[in-house]
């Protein structure tokens, strides 16, 4: 997973809850740190803090989420926003722009293991679909067998 946040304090935070699952953290503190990361690690889902700072300044966290979905390494990765602002029109707004769930701080355990559980399968869904399906061949006889 790919934690995009630029306070220490929350990673640690997300580092405890994350102590007992086996789960690689890569953390980034801004948007181009996240795009390096991501194209170099391809992270199965990104937790995005939508309050933190974007390349070059401030970048909202919409055109952020839209930066990575035009990168081909992040392109279907369920994107989880993280805000202090959970108001149900910031909530909604984020679910309209395309995040894949929206989760609000102060950060619970519960609600953060749920997401991630769901983001995991539907990653897993998307990767099995852009492999394609298993080759339908039927396999050749050997030489010895003809």
């Amino acid at each position: 997973m790919l934690y995009v946040e630029d306070h220490a304090e929350s990673v640690a935070l997300v580092e405890q809850l994350l102590a007992d699952r086996r789960e690689v953290l890569l953390r980034a503190e801004n948007a181009d740190q996240a795009i390096a990361l991501a194209r170099a690690e391809r992270p199965e889902v990104i937790l995005l803090n939508v309050d933190s700072p974007g390349p070059s300044g401030d970048l909202g966290a919409i055109a952020f989420m839209n930066l990575l979905r035009s990168q081909s390494a992040t392109r279907t990765t369920p994107i989880l926003a993280l805000s202090a602002n959970a108001s149900p029109e910031a909530v909604v707004k984020g679910l309209e722009a395309g995040f894949f769930q929206y989760l609000a701080k102060p950060l619970q355990a519960k609600p953060l293991m749920e997401a991630l559980a769901y983001a995991h399968e539907f990653a897993a869904i998307e990767q099995s679909e852009q492999r394609g399906p298993p080759s339908r061949r039927r396999p050749q006889p050997s030489k010895e067998s003809r």
